[in-house]
């Protein structure tokens, strides 16, 4: 692969991972406009790999329902190690909520949990995409990307020439 890729893919995913972190903690989620963000674990797991032909941002598996929401689930569906309550009340407590009527944060996490397996995420129900990053991989990302590799290939290809013609 082209040298300049590799170089440009090295420039380019650190900037997309700087970017997408900062969207979580700025873009305003549906539906109530509060941005993703409560305690910055999810931020700290968002990483970029390269090579020479690619590039890609990695996070968690539940990125994704930060973008869609989460679907009706059964108890005991989830796929991470930890239950859902668990991870309400957690987040809760990150988020810093006042919660009323003398209610715990694990109760909060019971009843949160169980509202979400029995109808969805409101940002699911609303059956729109949260638009978190829409603003990360943009046009005008990729046509930079596109011109680092361009303008180190045209370096490359200068040098050949000017040996070629030497010889």
């Amino acid at each position: 692969m082209l040298a300049s890729a590799k170089a440009a893919f090295a420039q380019s995913m650190p900037e997309l991972v700087a970017l997408t972190v900062e969207a979580l903690r700025t873009h305003p989620q549906q539906p109530y406009g509060r941005p993703a963000t409560a305690s910055g674990r999810t931020a700290q797991q968002i990483r970029e790999e390269h090579g020479d032909d690619f590039g890609q941002v990695l996070g968690p598996a539940h990125m994704q329902a930060l973008l869609t929401g989460r679907r009706p689930t059964g108890a005991g569906a989830s796929t991470t190690s930890e239950p859902l309550h668990t991870i309400l009340e957690q987040w809760a407590q990150d988020k810093g909520l006042q919660l009323r009527d003398g209610m715990t944060f694990k109760q909060f996490g019971y009843a949160a949990a169980y509202k979400i397996h029995k109808q969805g995420t409101a940002l699911y129900r609303l059956r729109q995409p949260s638009g978190l990053l829409d603003k990360v991989l943009t046009a005008e990302f990729l046509n930079t990307l596109k011109a680092r590799i361009a303008a180190g290939e045209m370096v490359a290809i200068a040098s050949e020439l000017r040996t070629a013609l030497a010889a």
